[in-house]
């Protein structure tokens, strides 16, 4: 349920854009999605997502935490994303 939640928001967010590529690794509690091409440009940033309750958590460096599937909170994700070391 995990896997399908975590893949499931980052397929919504990239569904009609090109040029990313990213790698799936799981362990017991979490699901690490680890870019390294967004937007056609290399990058190399890791979210880390788990499930609290049934929401959809995900953790960056940046913000920590957030819930991701409820109003706006994808702008986490983006901003994070497309953000420079």
């Amino acid at each position: 349920m995990l896997k399908d939640k975590a893949l499931g928001f980052i397929k919504k967010q990239i569904l009609d854009l090109n040029d990313f590529s990213y790698e799936v690794e799981e362990d017991d509690q979490f699901i690490h999605v680890i870019f390294t091409e967004a937007l056609g440009k290399e990058i190399e940033k890791e979210f880390t997502f788990k499930l609290v309750n049934d929401t959809l958590y995900m953790h960056s460096i940046s913000y920590g935490w957030k819930p991701v599937e409820k109003g706006v909170a994808n702008k986490y994700f983006w901003i994070d994303l497309l953000t420079k070391d």
